[in-house]
């Protein structure tokens, strides 16, 4: 087992240094047309790398998300370039050994290298990286994490190139007598990697190495909003030591211990706020993960230069809100909430200037008030305009929120920590803790409307599952061509089959060759989900709804178990038996099957 230490001196030769953060988020709130509206997340990026060059760490480890886009604009490349050879570059000297085999780690890479050992460059900070969900890149379409890692200045792993099985062999570093293993995957539909994880399709490879910490990122939902859409954080293999956790924007910075597994896990959170929800509106921090041998510590940095953002709720049952005869209730609350924004809130917001030279002054606020009677609202947008000035977001300050308890609201909702726009749809679908009786995805509501006895007939050019991608194109990557695309896919494969066929030009002909080839399209239904992933292809959808095992993903090259070419590591192909800490027995050197639920002995 791990652990941390905190008082006794260990030699620093033998300390490894890594500065860990996720979510960056980079071009976030940036204009297209290359005019900067907010340069917090570039800010915010610079204090991150000034941290790791002012603690001289050995190399900084992110978790995904870099940027923001998938496809980001050529000025966001080109800012997040300049950042990186400014504080990435230079003639300090790394102690650190590299014992992967390039070759294996970075198969997917145009440089199969890691950039410090690369002679024509000078790298004095390394950096490595997986993908998030908003930089990853379609199957076998090259992405901008594969652009920075072509330009040499980050080192880019844990893209997987097989969707029927996934290996993932570790990279390996060595500092005197330290050893660490660092597993990482970059972000996969969580559906999918549930899937996979049930079928025992993902093996995590062990090296070699005794006494090795083994060290796992990833980018996933880990908060449990969707039954089947969330990875447990229980279940991860036992042989691990310490887990680094992206796509949760909330930061928990500090390790928390699991004894069902024996492991730490950490969840550095985004370093910038992208939604208006109360995980956001947390103080944000990166951590300084020093590991020594088996023993850790993680430091925590905070990030001075992240705008303030203040989040409260206002309960009006709860306030003795003073209701003149002369003016409405409406008005009265007006007044009311006015009065709090600029007594309770601004000055909340003004406690998180930290004095930076570069962290905004102007915040963003979210206040929810919860009313009772609709009496008690108001137009927001006279106060948007009074706070214009002040509040980074007027338009979005305030929202109401209906409170179907009586009197005090003393149990929160589980729509407390979710984002405001979550509620909305809550809202909308009208749910309740009482009334939940409700599909709670799109994609689910869609299948559900269309396999009613009632309703099964009225898709004929379309199929559900060619519009739930659709959809899925349409929501994640603002793709306002998908429908019309997928439509005249469809129409132009109608044609095709009528044409092939022989009809007539009566109408009742028509009706039933196109009934015919409805027929043949459900018993080739494999076949139309992959034509539709090839129409989508130049842009990645995230949220595929079955497995895809096309021909494509079986000719794509597997992350085979390799042995090592004497770097002093080796990947075998073999399951693990009994990898337990407490019995002593050492786990390294065989494959592990990351769904394993066997626990220590």
């Amino acid at each position: 087992m791990s652990e941390s230490w905190r008082s006794e001196e260990l030699n620093p030769k033998d300390t490894l240094k890594i500065l860990v953060a996720t979510d960056i988020h980079l071009g976030y709130n940036f204009n297209k047309k290359g005019e900067q509206e907010s340069d917090d997340s570039f800010n915010t990026f610079e204090e991150i790398l000034q941290y790791g060059v002012e603690h001289e760490v050995d190399f900084v480890l992110l978790g995904g998300n870099l940027f923001h886009d998938a496809k980001p604009s050529q000025s966001i490349m080109l800012k997040c370039i300049d950042l990186l050879k400014r504080y990435c570059l230079g003639s300090r000297e790394l102690d650190i050994q590299f014992l992967s085999e390039p070759e294996v780690v970075f198969q997917h890479c145009a440089r199969k290298t890691v950039n410090y050992e690369d002679p024509n460059f000078n790298v004095s900070m390394p950096i490595f990286s997986i993908h998030g969900n908003h930089d990853e890149p379609s199957f076998g379409v090259v992405g901008s994490m594969d652009l920075l890692s072509a330009s040499g200045l980050i080192n880019y792993f844990g893209k997987y190139t097989d969707l029927t099985h996934i290996g993932i062999t570790p990279l390996a570093f060595k500092k005197g007598n330290t050893c660490v293993a660092v597993y990482g995957l970059g972000h996969i539909n969580d559906k999918k990697l549930l899937r996979m994880l049930k079928d025992f399709k993902v093996d995590l490879l062990s090296s070699d190495m005794l006494d090795c910490f083994n060290l796992f990122i990833l980018h996933q939902n880990r908060a449990s909003h969707l039954e089947h859409g969330h990875i447990s954080e229980t279940k991860l293999p036992d042989f691990l030591d310490f887990i680094i956790w992206g796509h949760e924007h909330e930061c928990r910075i500090t390790p928390e211990f699991f004894s069902e597994r024996e492991y730490f896990i950490c969840q550095p959170g985004s370093s910038i706020a992208t939604s208006l929800c109360e995980g956001e509106a947390k103080a944000k921090h990166i951590g300084l993960l020093s590991i020594n041998g088996k023993k850790f510590k993680m430091k925590r940095l905070k990030l001075k230069t992240v705008r303030p953002f203040v989040f409260d709720n206002l309960i009006l049952a709860d306030e003795k809100i003073q209701n003149d005869h002369d003016v409405s209730l409406s008005e009265s609350v007006f007044n009311y909430v006015d009065n709090y924004i600029e007594n309770e809130i601004i000055p909340k917001a003004s406690e998180q200037l930290s004095g930076h030279p570069k962290q905004p002054v102007v915040p963003l606020i979210l206040l929810r008030i919860f009313h009772t009677k609709d009496e008690e609202t108001f137009d927001t947008i006279r106060l948007a305009q009074k706070y214009c000035e002040e509040v980074a977001n007027p338009f979005e300050m305030v929202v109401f929120r209906k409170d179907r308890s009586t009197g005090k609201r003393s149990s929160p909702s589980k729509f407390d920590n979710i984002s405001d726009d979550c509620q909305n749809m809550a809202d909308i679908f009208d749910y309740t803790e009482e009334n939940h009786e409700w599909n709670k995805t799109a994609e689910g509501e869609l299948k559900k409307y269309f396999n009613l006895e009632e309703n099964k007939d009225l898709l004929t050019v379309v199929t559900v599952d060619g519009l739930n991608k659709a959809l899925a194109q349409f929501i994640n990557k603002g793709d306002t061509d998908a429908f019309k695309n997928l439509v005249s896919h469809q129409i132009k494969n109608i044609v095709s089959h009528l044409e092939a066929s022989e009809v007539t030009e009566s109408e009742e002909s028509i009706k039933e060759g196109i009934k015919s080839y409805l027929e043949k399209r459900k018993e080739k239904a494999e076949e139309e989900d992959i034509e539709i992933q090839t129409l989508f292809a130049d842009k990645p959808i995230k949220d595929d709804s079955r497995d895809n095992s096309s021909d494509e993903a079986e000719k794509s090259d597997k992350i085979l178990p390799q042995k090592g070419g004497g770097r002093g590591i080796t990947a075998r192909g073999r399951r693990a038996h009994n990898n337990s800490k407490k019995s002593g027995q050492n786990p390294r050197g065989i494959a592990t099957k990351i769904s394993s639920t066997k626990t220590k002995k």
